[in-house]
């Protein structure tokens, strides 16, 4: 997300302002030598009134973004932008009679004996006051309905790279979850146990036809249940324990009742698998496994824990390197795609003098729950 700034750093932004405040001073000034009093007050009044006019749209422009203004409805936001346009607009008139009154102090009465200054500030405060409303309001309706715009084509955009992103997920699932080398063992594995121990053999033929069940309708989908993915990992885990027999020591800590809440698909299987292949399976003599969940006010927190072999202890250069695959990168592309900077994936290393340090992956993502 990209810095915001009170004032603005966008070139096109400042030509649009300047150009427009430079076309209304230049119409003002003209229209008042043909059609008012060109006095020295009126035309310093017209020079000076540029100021505080670009400083209350600015500030219009702060709120609406940092505020959120843009999130209220139509009849909300153009009650707020009315009422808006007239406080400033006074404000902005009589900013600028306060600063020029004074330097025509002496020039005000001439040739107007009856002359009441009371009479003068009120009439160029309502008059004033009307026109620079309407130049506020009509700058704050132009610059919502660009923002607006642009926002539309971005969401255009997002939706877009989703799809796409779902669409090589489709293509990569597979190669992703059930890699060669996993179903090469699987298979092996499948193989001996059927003179070994036939319902551990159909056991296993389930639980891979299950994954890859899954893996294959859940390319269609944009998120599953979280109790849909733990079925899934449960699968993997039976297989997976096989393979590695005591090797693997794996733990999970997710409360039923956070099952029913909605998480991209095959995520948190990819996180495990991550976690079994660049750690448990290179540590000799096996390492535990964790997977926790909890929530918080508006969000669900996921944690996944693995022991690391000694290559990487104390390095964390090369914990980076050989941890933070493709598989990582397109978890973290999905959720920016999906929840935009209200998700994140971060990684750490956890060392501790009592116990084997520990790669750690944090994923957070908004709550929210299916219907």
């Amino acid at each position: 997300m990209q810095p915001f700034f009170f004032f603005p750093r966008d070139r096109l932004f400042w030509f649009y302002h300047c150009g427009a405040v430079a076309f209304v001073t230049v119409t003002t000034l003209i229209s008042m030598l043909f059609l008012g009093d060109p006095s020295g007050f009126n035309i310093t009044s017209s020079l000076v009134w540029a100021l505080p006019y670009s400083l209350v749209v600015l500030v219009f422009r702060y709120c609406y973004q940092k505020r959120k203004w843009y999130l209220l409805n139509i009849p909300r936001l153009m009650l707020l932008i009315v009422l808006y346009g007239t406080i400033t607009g006074v404000l902005v008139v009589a900013l600028v009679l306060l600063i020029t009154i004074p330097m025509f102090w002496t020039e005000l009465p001439k040739g107007q004996p009856n002359f009441d200054i009371s009479l003068f500030i009120f009439r160029n405060l309502i008059g004033g006051s009307l026109n620079t409303q309407l130049f506020i309001c009509s700058w704050i309706f132009i610059y919502a309905n660009t923002i607006n715009s642009k926002q539309k084509k971005l969401t255009e955009i997002n939706n877009l790279r989703l799809q796409s992103s779902l669409r090589e997920a489709r293509l990569s699932n597979l190669s992703n979850q059930l890699n060669p080398h996993f179903l090469f063992n699987a298979l092996n594995n499948i193989r001996f146990m059927v003179h070994e121990n036939a319902q551990n053999a159909e056991n296993m033929i389930l639980a891979l036809s299950d994954i890859l069940r899954y893996s294959l309708a859940s390319s269609e989908l944009t998120k599953v249940t979280i109790g849909q993915e733990m079925e899934i990992i449960d699968r993997y885990i039976s297989i997976v324990s096989i393979q590695l027999e005591d090797r693997l020591h794996f733990s999970k800590h997710i409360s039923e009742h956070l099952h029913g809440y909605l998480l991209p698909p095959m995520v948190l299987q990819m996180l495990v698998e991550n976690a079994i292949k660049h750690g448990i399976d290179n540590i000799e003599g096996g390492g535990q496994l964790q997977l926790q969940a909890f929530e918080q006010e508006t969000a669900l927190v996921f944690t996944v824990s693995n022991d690391l072999p000694a290559l990487h202890t104390g390095n964390s250069a090369n914990l980076t390197h050989h941890n933070t695959g493709l598989g990582l990168e397109n978890i973290r592309q999905r959720l920016m795609l999906l929840y935009g900077n209200n998700a994140s994936l971060l990684i750490n290393q956890q060392n501790s003098s009592n116990a084997r340090p520990q790669f750690v992956v944090t994923m957070t993502i908004p709550k929210e729950f299916a219907r």
